[in-house]
């Protein structure tokens, strides 16, 4: 008997097994982004991509508010693994601390492309989340708009540019122009649970790097696992092509496997990309046995009338889909 299929593989053997019903009754593969099992799909890069099946994240739930001027625009799709952290790290912030409230700005547009606010956004894998803040009492302050911080962890004034890609929709309220302080404890335990999600692995938080100085100090300080701590300070990145993310964080997930087999493209930089290789391969290898394991389970049940052209084919289209 095989041995179970890694369960990140899920949607992959899924999607395979569909492939496999409709080439049996139209004779051919099916392309890419064509086929899917319902769920949603990243196709292309940050940049260069659409939204397929998009999941829409409610405009509120456990721990999370998307704020008023930012719900207007309807930018709150994205993938169903995004969609999902977004609700797992809230709701573990807000039972860990008792409270407080994470603020979501964009996502992506429903059927992703383009927006006037972001050159990335645009695959459902990108969101832009607002730093948990307190006022200077310490309690917990609502999320409304976009403040900037300096690296004590002061609010400084907040964004007013309406076309900026942190911006809001309309003038800061008054409660955004009172001095806030950044909830180092909060945005630690957010930071910490985007990089240790066991579900949806996060490719880059880009953050001002002030910022990202000041949390690492707090987890050192807080004596912080060192694994953790390295792993925030290698994923954690000031961005060079935007503003500095001083008044917001921007998370990246990596594409799912099953979206990378319709067309999901992950992009980085060098220290990356001498990986990818290496990487792809282990895909290719990882996915080689998700469609052999499923192409075995649907010809047995259809009484070994799969023939061997078709697991070519299969094979075939999963290389492809990663190479590309």
């Amino acid at each position: 008997m095989a041995p179970p299929l890694p369960r990140r593989h899920t949607r992959f053997v899924k999607r395979c097994a569909l492939l496999v019903g409709v080439a049996l009754s139209l004779g051919a593969c099916v392309g890419k982004g064509l086929l899917t099992d319902g769920s949603s799909v990243s196709v292309g890069t940050h940049s260069r991509g659409a939204l397929r099946a998009a999941a829409r994240l409610p405009l509120r739930g456990e721990g999370y508010v998307v704020p008023k001027r930012w719900a207007e625009r309807k930018r709150n799709y994205g993938t169903d693994e995004l969609v999902a952290l977004i609700a797992r790290v809230a709701r573990k912030v807000r039972r860990r601390h008792g409270g407080g409230l994470l603020g979501v700005a964009d996502l992506s547009p429903i059927g992703g492309g383009p927006t006037k606010e972001h050159g990335s956004h645009r695959s459902g894998r990108d969101v832009d989340l607002l730093y948990y803040a307190t006022d200077l009492r310490g309690r917990t302050v609502a999320p409304t708009a976009m403040i900037h911080y300096n690296g004590k962890g002061a609010s400084l004034t907040p964004t007013s540019n309406p076309n900026a890609p942190s911006a809001p929709t309309s003038s800061p309220t008054s409660q955004a122009l009172q001095p806030t302080k950044l909830d180092l404890a909060r945005n630690w335990t957010m930071m910490a649970s985007l990089v240790t999600d066991p579900e949806t692995p996060v490719q880059w938080i880009f953050i001002g790097r002030r910022i990202s100085r000041l949390l690492l100090a707090y987890g050192k300080r807080k004596r912080k696992s060192k694994q953790l701590i390295e792993r925030l300070a290698l994923v954690m990145r000031q961005p060079g092509d935007a503003s500095p993310h001083t008044d917001h964080i921007h998370v990246r997930i990596f594409c799912d496997p099953a979206d990378r087999y319709q067309g999901c493209v992950d992009r980085g930089p060098p220290r990356f990309l001498k990986k990818s290789l290496k990487y792809k391969r282990l895909l290719v290898a990882s996915n080689r046995r998700a469609t052999t394991a499923v192409i075995s389970q649907t010809s047995a049940a259809m009484g070994g009338k799969l023939v061997s052209a078709l697991e070519r084919c299969l094979l075939f289209v999963s290389r492809q889909r990663l190479f590309e």
